[in-house]
């Protein structure tokens, strides 16, 4: 899209535009094409980006057990009863060893697979860990040349200890516990001993270039501790706007997880190396300074940790930086009230369609459930389609079935766009390719099933099913059920979460699609990070 026709966007607001499309409903089409050939997708950059990370970092689960070497853990090793009344040996991680006189930083940690072991993992069924991931990120964002803002070693919050005598952990005064019913996450309080790096990460968190917020999370009392990471990049506009930029923040997190299939490995391609490699194209796109001519906000990318586990990374973020400070009535936290809103990037590619989402509208009393960005970058992405002659190019809003669902367009509480919209109660939105028409195994249209590929329905027994095509509306609209009890099958339609979620079941599968799915998304970013502001006797007006 030229900048005319960007600009001309701009001016669009909620409900202002109303454009046809045969796309305004679910309808049973996949998008779904042969596997390419490996030319016909080496020259796609979308491929480029996604192969080499994806490549580099496979299983991405977030706990110490696979990110660091065992030796380097306080463990305890025991047995306990499996429900034939068998002992089974167990390992319990309690956190990282501290050498005597030593803080927890990142000069102590030992990676179990650290970046110069990249050659010599041959084991495709390796779980790497996601602060290997973490690592991966970093490296490519100095390549790209943003400045690196942290300190020589990162530093984190204080262990809690767990006690000898009755396996409890007393926490640490200097640190900050918040409960998210079995887990937890320990951020730093901002008074005592760590007052001077909270001041210093939220001074860089306005400059050009990266931090790390190192963060801890316990899943449950016998696995504490973990290492978090969360890696923000921060990008000004280069024009007028620089001293006057409001805060915005485009969210992935890197993370992997398993939990339907034989094998019990998934690589999270599309959930959510797909999310990553997007934003890394951002990264690519916007370390060109003439690039941030027409960025009206500082942006911040942000790459987050431990979302499978239960949005820890967003949470610990949200909980650090954009908790609300009130003094008389008064909002104090400066970077809360800088901050107009955040889009969320989880599983962006594989399924059959794109939607960009807005939060649950029932939760209205609890946090800001504003449509405004999805509305938004809904009409940036149809004027594309129509520029483009081509339909496919649209984030749609998703329709609504039954009275029971989500209503058109919303979606629940299970990615990192929750934080946000709850907790900081800002505009939120989140980009997701899933299919809405098809019934998931919660019984519904409710976009956990991500494609009507048969090859994505797979039985207890290992044979596929075809679905059951259902005509709404005359046979205007086409659902589509699957056959039998859902208890049958070992997989779903959803692809994340499970052993499809591999580079070689999605290049076979979903093909060019998927690395088409991530330009649309690329490039729809671009042109709303470029639409969502105009200049007004020399001030920026916004449009969230």
């Amino acid at each position: 899209m030229d900048k005319k026709s960007i600009l001309k966007v701009s001016l669009i607001t909620a409900g202002a535009l109303v454009i046809p499309t045969a796309l305004a409903v679910g309808i049973g089409v996949g998008y779904a094409t042969a596997s390419p050939k490996p030319a016909e997708y080496e020259s796609m950059e979308s491929y480029k980006v996604f192969n080499d990370f994806i490549q580099k970092t496979r299983a991405r689960l977030a706990s110490n057990s696979f990110s660091f070497k065992e030796e380097s853990l306080v463990t305890e090793k025991t047995t306990v009863k499996n429900r034939k009344n068998q002992d089974v040996p167990v390992t319990y991680y309690y956190g990282i060893k501290l050498p005597e006189g030593k803080k927890l930083t990142s000069e102590v940690l030992q990676p179990k697979y650290p970046l110069s072991d990249n050659e010599d993992l041959k084991d495709e069924d390796l779980i790497l860990g996601s602060y290997r991931a973490y690592e991966v990120i970093k490296q490519k964002v100095k390549d790209l040349g943003y400045e690196n803002n942290d300190p020589q070693f990162i530093t984190y919050p204080t262990q809690n200890i767990r006690s000898t005598t009755d396996g409890e952990f007393s926490e640490a005064t200097d640190t900050e516990i918040t409960k998210l019913g079995k887990k937890s996450i320990t951020t730093f309080k901002e008074a005592g001993e760590f007052e001077p790096t909270v001041k210093q990460m939220t001074e860089n968190l306005k400059k050009d270039g990266f931090i790390t917020q190192g963060f801890l999370f316990s899943t449950s009392k016998t696995n504490a501790n973990n290492i978090g990471n969360n890696l923000i990049v921060t990008i000004n506009p280069t024009n007028a706007a620089k001293s006057t930029a409001k805060d915005f923040y485009l969210v992935s997190h890197y993370d992997s997880t398993n939990t339907t299939g034989p094998k019990g490995l998934s690589w999270g391609v599309t959930d959510n190396a797909s999310g990553v490699s997007v934003s890394l194209r951002i990264l690519e796109h916007y370390a060109k300074p003439e690039n941030r001519e027409t960025l009206g906000v500082r942006l911040h990318v942000m790459f987050v940790d431990g979302e499978e586990l239960g949005k820890l990374g967003s949470e610990a973020f949200v909980k650090q930086f954009l908790t609300s400070k009130q003094e008389n009535s008064n909002e104090t936290n400066e970077m809360l009230k800088n901050s107009i809103g955040m889009i969320n990037m989880d599983t962006v590619a594989g399924g059959d369609r794109m939607y960009i989402h807005s939060p649950d509208s029932s939760n209205a009393a609890k946090g800001n459930v504003s449509t405004i960005i999805r509305d938004q970058i809904n009409a940036v992405s149809r004027i594309r389609s129509i520029n483009l002659n081509d339909i496919t190019q649209e984030l749609e809003i998703h329709p609504m079935f039954s009275h029971d669902e989500f209503k058109p367009g919303e979606t629940g509480d299970w990615s990192d766009h929750a934080p946000f919209y709850l907790k900081a109660k800002i505009p939120a939105a989140y980009i997701e390719s899933t299919n809405f028409s098809l019934k998931s195994h919660s019984g519904k249209y409710d976009g956990y099933a991500q494609t009507d590929n048969p090859k994505a329905w797979v039985l207890k027994d290992g044979s596929t099913v075809e679905l059951i095509p259902r005509q709404l509306n005359g046979g205007v609209i086409t659902l589509k059920d699957f056959p039998g009890e859902r208890k049958t099958y070992a997989i779903g339609g959803d692809i994340w979460h499970s052993d499809l979620d591999t580079p070689k079941w999605v290049n076979e599968n979903v093909g060019t699609t998927f690395y088409r799915q991530l330009d649309t998304v690329f490039e729809t970013l671009k042109a709303y990070f470029t639409s969502m502001y105009q200049i007004e006797k020399n001030e920026f007006k916004y449009f969230i």
